[in-house]
């Protein structure tokens, strides 16, 4: 029993649901005018935020274009189960993003630079629940610097290609069960904190076939990422302090360094647009998200820390199988000019849960989710624009019976209920 706890120390770093639009841990809130008709704009975003939906299409927008603005994202989990009910902390997340673009438009060469998040969110449990051994407070922050360049070949194509980086930190935080090595002892905390970057690629094209249809295609590559950072785990009780005298430790905490390689999913998205009059067009896509990456977590440690018994408090390496699946979100937009100055917006999307029933547990509570959106855009000027949204998010109760957490005589069985609520503001220049 002693032995096999170890495998607990493989939650870390999971990263969390996402517990905004999109499923597993992946953010789609990269725009507030993507988002006001459900982010299904890969054939017809017409602004600086081409260059994450569709850098392809920058060739289509002024000579210079800017963009700029926030969404917030306020998430809450209920877990009911084993005589208990429990609900995330209250916490709401800032997700900014900047986007640049210049159009060459004489040659037909576009650039444009973009800053967004495409991971990241978190969920704090309590430390009393009972589940605190497996997961207490997760926290995952990214951000995505892109820079792409855009050709347009002829009148009815683009194409584009970038290269993105992404810096992310993560936290990892639950209790240790020191009575299992003590009995009677109280329970220890373990921390995990580390931080990593990686590359990638994207690729885009656009084609016009006519006035009032637009295809848009866009892919984002898988980014490996290797974080590194320190294991800690507080508070030894006074029975097992001997272990840390003998490595020269005087006090109750314990600290090693850690590692675990992650390779963050592509990101595949397929869209049609087409203006049905002079005010109204409608835009449906399909996006892909390649999951299956996350198939295991290998972390490595750089001290393990055994009993005089041999019973493994931290061993050198550990191992957890996650076996996520892809997915495929389906994505209905919808624009309506009002007047001369303002756009209503209105979208709906349907997003599966990556998660396998075996694998679930609440540092990652998703399930199926569905969004509903709306938005409006107000040209303030003839160079300034003004794009607000507003998005709920409500995902199936998942009912959970797995084996996650019983090597700590936890259980994490129950039912877990989330909705979600993102709104923000975006500030858009174009000449």
């Amino acid at each position: 029993m002693r032995k096999s706890f170890i495998a607990l120390l493989a939650l870390a770093l999971t990263f969390a649901s996402s517990q905004a639009g999109a499923s597993g841990f992946r953010l789609v809130e990269t725009d507030n005018a993507g988002q006001g008709q459900a982010h299904a704009v890969v054939a017809s975003v017409s602004d600086a935020a081409a260059v994450y939906y569709n850098p392809a299409a920058m060739t289509e927008i002024g000579e210079y274009a800017a963009k700029a603005g926030f969404q917030f994202i306020d998430p809450q989990t209920e877990y009911t189960g084993s005589d208990t009910t429990l609900k995330t902390a209250n916490q709401t997340f800032a997700i900014p993003h900047v986007y640049v673009v210049k159009n060459f438009a004489e040659s037909g060469w576009a650039v444009g630079f973009g800053e967004f998040t495409n991971f990241g969110s978190g969920t704090n449990w309590s430390i009393n629940g009972p589940f605190r051994y497996v997961a207490t407070d997760t926290s995952l922050s990214s951000y995505t610097l892109n820079l792409n360049v855009a050709k347009k070949l002829g009148d009815k194509f683009s194409a584009a290609v970038g290269v993105d980086y992404m810096s992310s930190q993560v936290r990892y935080d639950a209790m240790y069960p020191f009575t299992f090595f003590a009995p009677g002892s109280a329970d220890g905390f373990q921390i995990m904190e580390g931080d990593g970057a990686g590359f990638g690629y994207n690729i885009a094209l656009l084609f016009k076939p006519n006035d009032r249809l637009k295809i848009g295609f866009s892919y984002r590559s898988k980014i490996k990422t290797t974080f590194s950072g320190n294991l800690d785990i507080l508070n030894f009780p006074s029975t097992l302090q001997s272990l840390l005298l003998a490595k020269g430790i005087t006090g109750d905490d314990y600290s090693t360094s850690a590692e675990v390689d992650v390779e963050f999913p592509d990101i595949l998205v397929l869209g049609i647009a087409y203006k049905a009059t002079d005010k109204i067009t409608i835009e449906v896509d399909v996006d892909l998200t390649g999951w299956s990456s996350y198939n295991e977590l290998t972390f490595k440690f750089g001290e393990s820390l055994t009993t005089s018994g041999g019973a493994s408090i931290l061993p050198d390496t550990s191992t957890q199988e996650k076996n996520w699946k892809d997915v495929i979100a389906y994505r209905l937009g919808v624009t309506y000019a009002y007047n001369s100055n303002t756009e209503l917006r209105f979208g709906f999307y349907l997003d599966p849960s990556p998660t396998p029933d075996t694998t679930f547990d609440p540092r990652v509570p998703d399930s199926d989710r569905k969004v509903a959106t709306l938005g409006v855009g107000y040209k303030a000027s003839d160079n300034f624009t003004i794009d607000a949204s507003y998005g709920y998010v409500w995902a199936d109760s998942r009912s959970v019976d797995n084996d996650v957490g019983s090597t700590t005589l936890s259980t994490v069985d129950g039912t877990y209920s989330t909705n979600v609520h993102i709104f923000g503001v975006s500030v858009g220049y174009e000449f």
